[in-house]
């Protein structure tokens, strides 16, 4: 039975973020839960929300710079409810970011007053609670889910434990931060090592991987660049 991923985020904002993110899931052969496939339901889309995240085998939020629509009767927005609900049923998470140096965001997609300081908030927590990982596209966020759930799976078909894989999935990633600078350096003198064509989002992590000491995990997200690459050439 394939594993399913609930992924969670604001709508309007991320439509192709999500479009590209439920593709990986179909590729991988995953079943994929998102507010996309609701239909015609009875139930409250809060209801609904928090019913497929209990569905779910794994937790995929996305965040921007919307905070996103608010639940009147506990003043949070659903994708925050979404996100406490996998906290509760300690459903292994993996949380992505946008990074707001270098990801465009047209500006009626950036939340101001009450809003922005309640997604602040949750952010800082988010950063406090998981190793986060910071998207610049929609293609970097796609290929770094694609790494991350092939890594969390197969931890999952190892230790089908809730509690065990929330641990696995918090601690997947050790990186070492890399400034943009110390980035172009390394990547210039790592040229002639790695030939094929890496994301600069891959190699940025396996470079950090590797000065962080995890020569292994730094291996496999080399590997993972080189399928995906494959992958992209074998459908054009």
């Amino acid at each position: 039975m394939s594993p399913s991923i609930f992924v969670s985020s604001t709508f309007a904002d991320l439509q192709r973020h999500r479009q590209l993110v439920r593709e990986v899931i179909c590729r991988l052969e995953y079943d994929s839960k998102a507010m996309e496939f609701f239909g015609a339901l009875p139930e409250t889309p809060k209801d609904e929300c928090l019913r497929l995240g209990r569905s779910a085998n794994a937790y995929v939020g996305i965040f921007a710079m919307r905070y996103g629509f608010v639940d009147t009767q506990s003043g949070k927005s659903l994708t925050q409810l979404e996100y406490e609900e996998a906290q509760a049923i300690r459903l292994p998470s993996l949380i992505y970011l946008m990074d707001e140096d270098a990801h465009p965001v047209l500006p009626k997609h950036v939340d101001t007053g009450s809003s922005a300081e309640k997604l602040l908030d949750l952010k800082q927590l988010l950063k406090k609670s998981h190793v986060v990982s910071f998207f610049a596209s929609p293609e970097d966020l796609a290929a770094k889910v694609t790494q991350d759930l092939v890594r969390l799976v197969g931890a999952m078909a190892k230790q089908p434990t809730a509690q065990v894989l929330s641990q696995v999935a918090a601690n997947a990633v050790k990186r070492h931060p890399l400034s943009q600078a110390r980035f172009e350096y390394l990547r210039q003198q790592t040229s002639e090592i790695f030939k094929h064509d890496v994301p600069d989002s891959m190699l940025r992590e396996a470079l950090e991987l590797i000065i962080g000491g995890d020569k292994m995990a730094a291996a496999f997200c080399l590997v993972v660049a080189r399928l995906c690459i494959l992958m992209t050439q074998s459908m054009d």
